[in-house]
Order: structure tokens, then C-alpha cells, then sequence
């Protein structure tokens, strides 16, 4: 089997968290619709005439369904999300090779002789009608990467141990507080994404659970807002926490800037050792937590 319809069992992106939440209700008539997922942009080089009419048919048949693609030219391909390279276009190899930026990009080489930088390699065929899966599988190991690459940010001292819940949920605001708390975190909470953009404008955190699915603004608007306002500065580093599982929904968390993807239900040690990475506790208990705690909340 090609490597590429393989199982894409996401990688770093695809931690185990929190119990599920109740599918938010639709929202009410006249309230403003949803903005359109911004389109994963790919650039490709090399692959010969048949194998860039197929792909163009399977960019075509995207428009009706998610995720969206769009095929880069050559001069706007740093802007890419992912890239592919031939690996036996000579010519598309050199210039590869000479492109310091790729290395922190997701790349996909086709028929290389090995990947560098974390990136992944596959073998011909590519079964293009299966693209989107492929291009998941190369924005996750980018994820990795980057994940293990944790940049540490100047913080006041007061905020070295501070997160910010931002979901709609009573409840699982008041578990996650119940879980971090006794752990040495300091817990601020807000109770939508637009109170959660406000709240990271104001203060700094050294790290950000954001809830998905919210009324009003969702949780990948919101961290596009968030990373976008810290353009300049230090972003604060943003967890999704949601049960949206998908590989397509990974990668609208991955587009829209998060530094980790956590699917419900939780793995609660591994949601602390996810914190750790950007977070200094001062106080608190190191008692083991149940695992696997499965947070299902009740209605109140």
C-alpha cells in the first residue's frame, strides 16, 4: 500500500483530553455567520503534466468541501502551508536544497531519497483524490517539530504559572480549575472567545485552553486573533482542547496558529506535561490524578 493511504493517525497534534461536551446548538436566526476557513495553501514542485492535471482536479473538487486548497505560484511560495517536492525533478530538488525557509515548513518529498527537518516522504503513486489526508499528516509532523522546539518568552514573574481557560462551559471551566489549581497553577477563566481575546490583550499568560466550539466567535478565530495582535511580541502559546477530532479540524487549529491540539475525552497527566512546556509552577501538590478522567458535564 502507498505509503500515503496509510492510517494518518495524527502525531504530536492528536494528545487524548478532556470528556466531551454536548454538541453546541445551532446558532440563533440573524445572529452573524461564521468567516470562511481560510484555504490551506500549497506550492508544489516538479511532477510531470498527468500528475499535475490530477492534482488541479482534486484542488477543483475542494471547493466543495473541506478543507479548501489553493495551489501556489512560484513567487508566492514561502506563503505556503505545505509544500511538495519531486524528488526525482532534479532541478525541483536543488532549488529545495537552497531554501533555508523549508526547513520549518511541512514538506512533503515524493519519491526522495530521504527527509530532512522532520519532514515526510512518500512513494509514487500519490493518490491525489487523498491529498488532504497527506497534507494532514505533514502539518502534524510539523507540529511535532515545533513542539519539541518550546522558545521560552519573557514573562513577568508573576505570570510564569498563569493559564487562561477560555470556554462557554461552566462546568468544565470549574473542573479544569479543580484539576490546575492544586497543581500550582494560577487560573483566570473567561466564558467566550471574545472575553478570552480581551483577557490575553490585558495580561499576559503563559499559556492559553481554548475551548473550540463557542456561540459567537469559535476558538480557531480566536487564536487567529490572539497570535495576530502579538504579531510584533511574544504570542502566548494557545491549546485547543476540544472534541473535535478530525484530521481536517487539526488542521484548522494548525492554520490558525495554536501551539497544540488536544482532543477530548482527557488524559489529565498528560494535559499537565503538555502545561509544562511553557509553564513554571511555584506551589502546589504533585499527588497523581486519575487518569483518564472523562469530563462529561451535567447540565446546570
Amino acid at each position: 500500500m502507498p505509503v500515503e493511504q496509510r492510517n494518518m493517525e495524527p502525531l504530536v497534534f492528536s494528545e487524548s483530553v478532556l470528556g466531551a461536551k454536548a454538541a453546541q446548538a445551532a446558532s440563533p436566526q440573524g445572529a452573524p455567520a461564521a468567516p470562511s476557513p481560510r484555504a490551506m495553501k500549497l506550492f508544489i514542485h516538479g511532477f510531470g503534466e498527468m500528475e499535475r492535471r490530477l492534482l488541479n482536479g482534486t484542488i477543483l473538487l475542494s471547493k466543495r468541501r473541506q478543507p479548501v486548497l489553493e495551489l501556489l505560484s512560484l513567487t508566492e511560495c514561502s506563503h505556503a502551508d505545505v509544500v511538495m517536492i519531486d524528488g526525482t525533478d532534479q532541478k525541483a530538488v536543488k532549488w529545495a536544497t537552497d531554501q533555508a525557509w523549508l526547513k520549518d515548513k511541512a514538506v512533503i518529498w515524493v519519491d526522495a531519497a530521504a527527509a530532512a527537518h522532520a519532514h515526510i516522504s512518500v512513494k509514487r503513486p500519490v493518490t491525489w483524490p487523498n491529498l488532504p489526508m497527506l497534507l494532514a499528516r505533514a502539518l502534524e509532523r510539523s507540529a511535532e517539530k515545533n513542539s519539541s522546539q518550546v522558545v521560552s518568552v519573557a514573562l513577568p514573574s508573576s505570570s510564569l504559572n498563569s493559564v487562561l481557560v477560555v470556554d462557554d462551559s461552566l462546568a468544565v471551566r470549574a473542573y479544569l480549575r479543580s484539576l490546575l489549581e492544586p497543581r500550582g497553577y494560577k487560573v483566570t477563566d473567561a466564558d467566550s472567545a471574545e472575553v478570552g481575546i480581551e483577557a490575553a490583550a490585558a495580561t499576559a499568560y503563559a499559556c492559553i485552553l481554548m475551548d473550540v466550539l463557542m456561540p459567537g466567535i469559535d476558538g480557531y478565530e480566536a487564536c487567529r486573533r490572539i497570535k495576530a495582535r502579538a504579531r510584533n511580541g511574544n504570542a502566548p502559546p494557545i491549546v485547543m482542547l476540544t472534541s473535535k477530532s478530525s484530521p481536517f479540524d487539526r488542521i484548522r487549529g494548525k492554520m490558525a496558529g495554536c501551539d497544540a491540539y488536544l482532543t477530548k475525552p482527557v488524559a489529565v497527566d498528560h494535559l499537565h506535561e503538555v502545561l509544562s512546556r511553557w509553564t513554571t509552577r511555584t506551589t502546589g501538590s504533585s499527588a497523581a490524578a486519575p487518569r483518564g478522567l472523562n469530563l462529561t458535564p451535567q447540565r446546570i
